[in-house]
């Protein structure tokens, strides 16, 4: 997990992210009071991240997508967070964004990305004590790579 902290004109700090961030504090699910969620910055104008993920797995609603995974014979729920939801659980104030765009077009993709992701008995695997921690944040840094060189 790589950050760094910038002082803000404000004398509150916020949140470069170099790579990504796993953070607590997201979507509620039964069984959990809130999942862990692995966060990034969006520097990728070409498509949009929900529009990627629509034609790589047959995702049907792109506005909040879930879809399940297999990876090594077992299977996993990748959540992803719309933007009010991204608000909602992280503040997008509390983050610096650090890539810009001057497309007016792009103005209204979100400037991060959170995606949380369960395995198939509902358990968190972005939680620090989640056996299939490395498993999720290796499938989820693949993910953001494949989405860049698209």
């Amino acid at each position: 997990m790589m950050f760094a902290v910038a002082a803000s004109c404000a004398s509150r700090n916020k949140i470069v992210i170099e790579e990504y961030l796993v953070l607590p504090n997201g979507k509620e699910i039964l069984g959990h009071d809130s999942l862990n969620a692995f966060v990034f910055e969006n520097i990728h104008k070409e498509t949009s991240f929900q529009n990627y993920l629509s034609n790589k797995y047959a995702v049907l609603d792109i506005k909040a997508p879930e879809f399940s995974v297999t990876i090594d014979g077992s299977q996993y729920k990748v959540i992803v967070y719309d933007n009010v939801e991204f608000e909602k659980y992280f503040r997008v104030s509390d983050f610096v964004q650090t890539h810009f765009d001057t497309d007016s077009d792009d103005a209204n993709w979100p400037k991060f990305i959170a995606i949380s992701m369960i395995n198939d008995r509902n358990e968190d695997c972005l939680s620090e004590t989640s056996l299939y921690r490395n498993v999720a944040i290796n499938y989820l840094k693949n993910l953001k790579q494949a989405y860049y060189k698209q």
